[in-house]
């Protein structure tokens, strides 16, 4: 494997880098303080007209057929910017659809969505866990029932829904504001609106399920690696951030005549965060070169989403503690930091679940791991 980054690669992180950086600032965030539902759609616009909404689609619907690995950074830049948007959950659910979708079914969703007028969001809270049991079942041809914590339900042009049938677990191109669909605000902690979706008689159109040709292709999992990559790599610029700012202000302040950095204690343990970083964007790069290569990576990607939480949750800590005082204000930007990295954190599963799943990984296949 090479992590070196493609000219592409190189040019996607400068760009999304400026545009993020250009459009997402400290006095925005505070502008845009008291928006509980929505996003920003003239940012959503500009990311199309750079063409980094699409770029892992087919050049027909727009795209640049980049792989995973090469828009690691445009997932980077948004955290950085702590930008609210529906971007991995718009990007992996447009992969899907692009990869296993109808014809029919690509041409009525992907062209909108590459031109930055609708976007996408996924279902999988419960498809995450380690059981299907909370799945909801399609009975009679129509589904009953609540589904929690979906992120920018409100609006979106398709919600990927897994079901349970009576043998098998089908994907389901749900649309919001059809007839069945009541959607509740759920606000996160990091102010992103989720939803609880009540599904009242549902009735289930065969033509908005999602299925794949290649019956060894497990539709639920394809979409968790890639969630769980994309969400570590959000993670991974929220913590880069947070540190690099938490750098800048210990050097700046000043106790007994000295900077706080020269303090050993202060200076320790930002280079533990400094691993910690170092650890994460290994990871993300990992699982992402694997899912590019088209090979599995179902233990690669839940060790990135588990890095994702323990670096989250040890370096955001680190930021708010070495801010003292002005960590826990509001009115000074490091606390939001603090926020995403613990909603990133459990977003589909907290470390304890990623390590779970591992250990059962580890058990069922010798392969992986160190083997004696």
């Amino acid at each position: 494997m090479d992590f070196t980054k493609t000219e592409i690669h190189a040019s996607v992180d400068v760009l999304a880098d400026q545009i993020f950086r250009g459009q997402v600032s400290d006095d925005y965030h505070k502008a845009r303080r008291d928006q509980s539902e929505g996003f920003d759609r003239d940012l959503w616009r500009v990311l199309a007209d750079a063409g980094l909404l699409a770029a892992t689609l087919n050049e027909t619907f727009g795209g640049s057929d980049m792989n995973l690995l090469e828009i690691t950074g445009l997932l980077e830049a948004q955290g950085a910017v702590l930008a609210k948007l529906p971007l991995w959950q718009s990007i992996v659910a447009s992969q899907l659809i692009d990869r296993f979708g109808s014809q029919d079914q690509k041409t009525a969703l992907l062209p909108s969505f590459s031109r930055g007028d609708s976007h996408l969001s996924l279902a999988f809270a419960e498809a995450a866990r380690a059981d299907f049991d909370d799945l909801l079942k399609i009975k009679n041809d129509s589904v009953n029932g609540l589904v929690n914590d979906v992120a920018f339900a409100q609006q979106a042009s398709a919600i990927i829904l897994p079901l349970q049938t009576d043998d098998e677990t089908i994907l389901y191109l749900l649309d919001p504001s059809q007839d069945g669909v009541t959607l509740l605000l759920q606000m996160a902690s990091n102010d992103e609106p989720h939803y609880q979706l009540k599904l009242n008689n549902l009735s289930i159109d065969p033509a908005n399920i999602i299925a794949s040709s290649n019956r060894s292709v497990d539709l639920v999992e394809w979409v968790l690696q890639r969630s769980y990559t994309a969400l570590a790599a959000v993670q991974l610029g929220v913590v880069q951030e947070a540190l690099k700012r938490t750098a800048n202000y210990v050097n700046e302040r000043h106790q007994f005549n000295k900077p706080l950095s020269s303090f050993q204690a202060v200076s320790h343990r930002a280079a533990n965060g400094y691993i910690d970083c170092s650890s994460l964007r290994a990871c993300v790069y990992l699982a992402a070169w694997r899912l590019s290569e088209g090979k599995d990576a179902s233990a690669e990607a839940r060790t990135a989403k588990w890095w994702a939480c323990e670096a989250g949750h040890r370096i955001a800590h680190t930021a708010q503690h070495l801010h003292g005082g002005l960590g826990a204000d509001i009115d000074y930007p490091i606390h939001r930091y603090f926020l995403w990295a613990k909603q990133l954190e459990y977003t589909l599963g907290g470390a304890q679940q990623q390590l779970a799943s591992l250990g059962r990984q580890l058990a069922n296949n010798d392969s992986l791991g160190f083997v004696i």
